[in-house]
């Protein structure tokens, strides 16, 4: 009967033993080189925070086989969606841009009813009728200031 391999299992023992001793030999040089490395080359606060540029990325899913990609570049005032996948389109497109800029000065766009004026006026109206109604009833004693045993007038 003739071994399967032309490799004696010493031959494969001692040959294993030379891939461990690389293996851990690796694994101490990355240790030493970790220990005496300068703290700044591993620092994190070298790498921008996101949105540091002022440009954010949301992902959201637009249909069940599209997914989109929101950029918003808080300096230039704009947000783009981006859509990737759907049936028969492939790659990255993009479906809308705007510049919102102009958009945070409206005060009353899309709004329903009732609106931010419509609001403020009952508003106003309620603190009037509390004001009314505050000036003309009398002022109620308080029962710490009454003798005992006396009914209030």
């Amino acid at each position: 009967m003739e071994p399967r391999s032309s490799v004696s299992l010493s031959d494969r023992r001692s040959w294993g033993k030379y891939v461990l001793a690389a293996i851990i030999g690796g694994l101490a040089t990355c240790l030493v080189i970790s220990i005496f490395a300068p703290a700044t080359t591993l620092a994190l606060s070298e790498f921008d925070p996101p949105g540091a540029d002022g440009v954010f990325a949301l992902p959201a899913r637009l249909s069940a086989d599209a997914y989109g990609l929101y950029l918003i570049d808080t300096q230039n005032q704009t947000i783009l969606l981006y859509r990737y996948g759907s049936r028969g389109a492939r790659g990255l497109s993009l479906l809308s841009a705007r510049s919102f800029r102009y958009d945070r000065q409206l005060l009353n766009f899309n709004a329903g009813k009732p609106s931010p004026q419509e609001v403020h006026q009952l508003l106003k109206t309620a603190e009037a009728h509390r004001l009314l109604k505050d000036a003309t009833e009398p002022p109620v004693e308080p029962e710490s200031d009454r003798p005992q045993g006396s009914a209030p007038e």
